[in-house]
This record gives C-alpha cells, sequence and structure tokens, in this order.
C-alpha cells in the first residue's frame, strides 16, 4: 500500500503536473490532499480540473486549507477588505476563478479528520494542525509534542508550513510533505511525499521534484495576476527562484516601514511594499 501525500499547491498546476509524473513512476494506490490546493499561482481552474482527474483516478482523501476557508468565508459575505492590491489581490483574483461549485466542495472539505485504510493504522491529516488550520508545526517543535501526546494515532500529516519535515516523539511519527507549488528549501523544485505500509508501520519518502520555473513565469505574465495583486505575485516568483518564502518577508519589511513612518498600526500602502519589494530585489 502506497499512499502519495501532496500539500500546498497553490494554484501550480506545473508543478503539480510534475509531480503526477514522477509519482506515475510508482505503484500509487490513493492521494491524500492537506489544503491550500488554490491561490498565489494563476491558474486555480486548470489545477482543480488536474485534482478532479486524479479524484477519478485514484482514491482521494480532502481536508480543507487556511486558503480554502477564505474563500468559503469571503463567499458567505465576510468583511474581509478584499480588493486589487499587493494585501488581498491574489485572493480576490483566485475568487474570480472560482465557481460556486468549487466554493461548496470546499465547504464540504472537514478541517481534519482520520483516515483507515483496512490492514493499516490509521493516520490523522491536517492542514495546519488538528486544533488550528493556520498554526505552524515545525519538526521537534513544543506545539509538534503537544499535538502528538493529544493524538489518538501514532501518525499525524500536515502542510501549512511549506517546509519538509518527519519528526519522531515517542511512539508517534509527524510528517510534512512540504509544498508542491511555493516549496521552501530549493530552487524550483516541488516537494511531495510517499506513505508506504511496511513491517506493520507507515514509512515515508520525502521526494522532490524539478519543474519548469519558466513555464510558471510565463504563466504569471501572460494572466492579469500581475496587474491585480502588484508586488504579491513578484514575491511568489521569488519564492520560486529562490526557495525561500519571500512573501511573509515582504509583507513584514512593509509593515515595518508603514510603523517607522507613519506609528504603530499605520496603514501600510503599495509604495511601502514596493519599498520593501526593491530592497529585498524582488523588483
Amino acid at each position: 500500500m502506497n499512499i502519495a501525500v501532496f500539500s500546498d499547491i497553490h494554484s501550480n498546476v506545473i508543478a503539480l503536473d510534475a509531480c503526477i509524473e514522477d509519482m506515475e513512476n510508482q505503484q500509487i494506490d490513493g492521494i491524500i490532499f492537506l489544503g491550500d490546493n488554490v491561490s498565489d499561482c494563476p491558474l486555480p481552474q486548470d489545477t482543480l480540473a488536474r485534482i478532479r482527474e486524479l479524484d477519478h483516478a485514484f482514491e482521494t482523501w480532502h481536508i480543507k486549507g487556511n486558503r480554502e476557508d477564505y474563500f468559503v468565508q469571503h463567499a458567505d459575505g465576510a468583511r474581509d477588505g478584499w480588493c486589487y492590491s499587493s494585501y488581498k489581490g491574489s485572493l480576490l483574483y483566485t475568487y474570480e476563478h472560482l465557481t460556486k461549485e468549487d466554493i461548496e466542495c470546499f465547504r464540504n472539505y472537514k478541517g481534519t479528520r482520520k483516515i483507515t485504510i483496512p490492514e493499516t493504522e490509521a493516520i490523522t491529516i491536517a492542514h495546519g494542525s488538528p486544533a488550528s488550520l493556520r498554526e505552524l508545526l515545525y519538526p521537534d517543535g513544543e506545539n509538534t509534542k503537544c499535538c502528538l501526546d493529544q493524538l489518538d494515532t501514532k501518525y499525524l500529516l500536515c502542510g501549512h508550513t511549506h517546509k519538509q519535515g518527519i519528526f519522531e516523539y515517542r511512539d508517534k511519527l509527524f510528517i510534512n510533505p512540504g509544498s508542491i507549488g511555493v516549496a521552501i528549501g530549493g530552487r524550483a523544485v516541488a516537494h511531495y511525499a510517499v506513505l508506504s505500509w511496511h513491517n506493520s508501520r507507515w514509512n515515508c519518502c520525502l521526494k522532490e521534484v524539478p519543474f519548469d520555473l519558466e513555464a510558471v513565469r510565463r504563466s504569471f505574465y501572460s494572466s492579469s495576476l500581475m496587474e491585480k495583486a502588484y508586488v504579491w505575485p513578484k514575491c511568489i516568483l521569488k519564492s520560486l527562484e529562490t526557495g525561500i518564502n519571500m512573501g511573509p518577508l515582504c509583507a513584514k519589511a512593509a509593515m515595518d516601514l508603514a510603523e517607522l513612518e507613519c506609528g504603530e498600526g499605520a496603514d501600510v500602502t503599495e509604495n511601502h511594499w514596493r519599498r520593501a519589494a526593491k530592497a529585498l530585489d524582488i523588483i
């Protein structure tokens, strides 16, 4: 029994296709999706179409990520202030490319679930953590240990951090497959994992797959995402080029500039975003 684990695709269908091709060289029996399938890259519908193809070809298990949750809340009228900007423009762009059926699909995903496959041990899956879609769990983190202590299974799969890792703690195993779409820790690579049931336990192999960065770049510049989300998609491209999570770094730098010049709690303007991006060599 071999299960592929996909997380944080973020509409990077080109990286997803590279992982699918890599996966086809193995005997895969099913696929776990840990959420954040769309947003940030410019091809959400292509990505969702590819996932639906996988749903028909394999047994699959899905949960929602924080991004799917954002889109459901926006559809329900949340006062989230989405507009074309470096801060929220990428989310609005993706939302405009989703259908009502997509939103209802996201709505039906659970935040966490337990997978039980006959003749194997149960696995708990979550996006951030079993307690929160946005919690960051890192190997050897105190909150990771706390989650594992409270877990009623021996295995926990989580994404969200975009960083691959395996952590054994007492009699339990924490696995983050990394991100397919915006992987941290490698240039122009996609990360996923393969779980194999062997010798009465789940064993994990972390996978790193190169993809065509120039094709991704072309998809960005041929879309309207660059005009609607300003600095943010440039942060995503820089992340793909470097393996460094540039979006949060740029956002923090822009907030620091705003606070320095205008005081605590000041609005972050596009000028702050552009200057922060220039200082970080994003633009």
